[in-house]
C-alpha cells in the first residue's frame, strides 16, 4: 500500500489574504495587534508556523498587505504609534467605509443599496475569513458594535473607455470610438458591446462590429477617444439613444469560445527576479526560488512589450523570441534617439 502523502493546505491566493485581513481588523473595536493578526490570518498562521525564529519577511508581507489595501482605499491606522512595537495595535480608519455627507442618494438608489448590502451580508464571508474571526473570538476579541458586514471587490482599470463601455453594455447603447492599431493606423469604429474581459491584465471589449458585421476584439489601451453614445433624431428638438437587442446567450459563449482559442494559442513566458519590482508585480511573493517563470496570455505583443519594458532588469523573456526583439527594439530606439 502507497505511502499516505502529508496533507497540505493549499496556497492561499493574495486577495483571499487581504479579504481575511480586512475582516479581521473590521471585527475588533480596539484594533489588533501583530500577533494577533498573524494567529487569525490563514496565511500568516502558515509562514509563523513555517518559520523558526526570523520572522522578518512576515513583517514585509503584512507592510506589502498594507500597502495594498491603501491603495484599495482602505486605510490601516495605528491610534498609539509611540506604544511599543510589540503592543502597537493596528485598525481600520474609521471613514474608509463611511458615504462622503455631500452624497446623496434618492429612493430608488437606496432600495439597490439595501438590496446589495444584503446580498453581500449573506454571501461575503469566506469560510477562511470566518474561521479567522472564531480565532480571535478564541483569543477572547471582542467584536465590534456594529455588526461585520460583508464588502464587494472592486475591479481595477485605469482605462478611461472602462465606464462608459460598461454602461452601454448595461443599457445596451450602440458606441463609437477612435481606434489605433498596433501598425499605428487609425480608423472609427462602431460597435454594440457585449462584455468586457481581462486577459492577463490586457482589457478588452467583445462586441458586433456593425462596419464589419462579425463578432471584434478592441484592446480598451487601444481606444484613443472618448467612447459616444451613438443617439438618433426623434423630431426636430430632440434626440435618442440607439439601443440594440441583447445578444443571445450561445452567441455570448461562442464569442468567449472564440477569444478562448485565440488566446490559447498566443502564450509569452517570462523569467523573473525574486523579490524585484516584476515579482510583486506578478504576485510572486509566496513563490520559492531566486527566479520563478511566468506564463502570460496576451492579446497584442506590442502591448505586452510595453508592460515588460517597465521591468527590462527583472525578466528575461523564454518565449516567444519575437517578443525579446521587440523589447529590444524598443531600448534600441530610444538609445537611438539619445545618442
Amino acid at each position: 500500500m502507497a505511502k499516505e502523502e502529508a496533507w497540505k493546505p493549499a496556497r492561499t491566493d493574495k486577495s483571499e489574504r487581504l479579504f481575511q485581513l480586512t475582516c479581521v481588523l473590521l471585527y475588533s473595536e480596539r484594533g489588533l495587534t501583530k500577533r494577533e493578526l498573524f494567529h487569525a490570518v490563514d496565511a500568516y498562521r502558515s509562514d509563523l508556523a513555517a518559520s523558526n525564529e526570523d520572522d522578518f519577511a512576515l513583517n514585509k508581507k503584512f507592510e506589502r498587505d498594507k500597502a495594498e489595501l491603501r491603495d484599495m482605499g482602505i486605510q490601516v491606522t495605528n491610534p498609539d504609534p509611540r506604544s511599543d512595537p510589540d503592543e502597537m495595535r493596528y485598525t481600520i480608519a474609521s471613514e474608509t467605509f463611511t458615504w462622503p455627507e455631500e452624497i446623496k442618494f434618492d429612493s430608488k438608489q437606496l432600495q439597490l443599496l439595501n438590496l446589495a448590502a444584503q446580498v453581500w451580508a449573506q454571501a461575503s464571508l469566506s469560510s477562511d475569513a470566518n474561521r479567522g474571526l472564531v480565532r480571535l473570538r478564541g483569543l477572547g476579541i471582542e467584536p465590534a458594535a456594529s455588526d461585520l458586514f460583508g464588502f464587494a471587490p472592486r475591479l481595477r482599470t485605469h482605462e478611461p473607455s472602462f465606464l462608459p463601455l460598461s454602461q452601454a453594455i448595461e443599457e445596451h447603447i450602440e458606441v463609437s470610438f477612435d481606434y489605433r492599431k498596433a501598425d499605428g493606423e487609425l480608423s472609427k469604429r462602431l460597435v454594440q458591446p457585449w462584455l468586457l474581459r481581462s486577459i492577463d491584465g490586457q482589457w478588452l471589449l467583445v462586441c458586433w462590429d456593425k462596419q464589419q458585421k462579425a463578432v471584434r476584439n478592441f484592446l480598451l489601451k487601444r481606444i484613443v477617444s472618448k467612447v459616444i453614445f451613438r443617439t438618433e433624431q426623434v423630431n426636430e428638438k430632440e434626440t435618442t439613444l440607439v439601443t440594440f437587442e441583447p445578444p443571445s446567450e450561445a452567441a455570448i459563449q461562442a464569442a468567449i469560445a472564440d477569444l478562448e482559442r485565440h488566446t490559447s494559442s498566443q502564450l509569452a513566458t517570462i523569467r523573473v527576479k525574486r523579490d524585484s519590482q516584476a515579482w510583486f508585480h506578478f504576485h510572486l511573493d509566496d513563490q520559492h526560488g531566486d527566479t520563478a517563470d511566468v506564463t502570460l496570455a496576451y492579446m497584442d505583443l506590442d502591448l505586452l512589450a510595453e508592460e515588460l519594458s517597465e521591468y527590462a532588469l527583472d525578466v528575461k523573456v523564454i518565449a516567444p523570441a519575437e517578443l525579446a526583439r521587440v523589447i529590444r527594439s524598443r531600448f534600441e530606439a530610444v538609445a537611438n534617439s539619445h545618442a
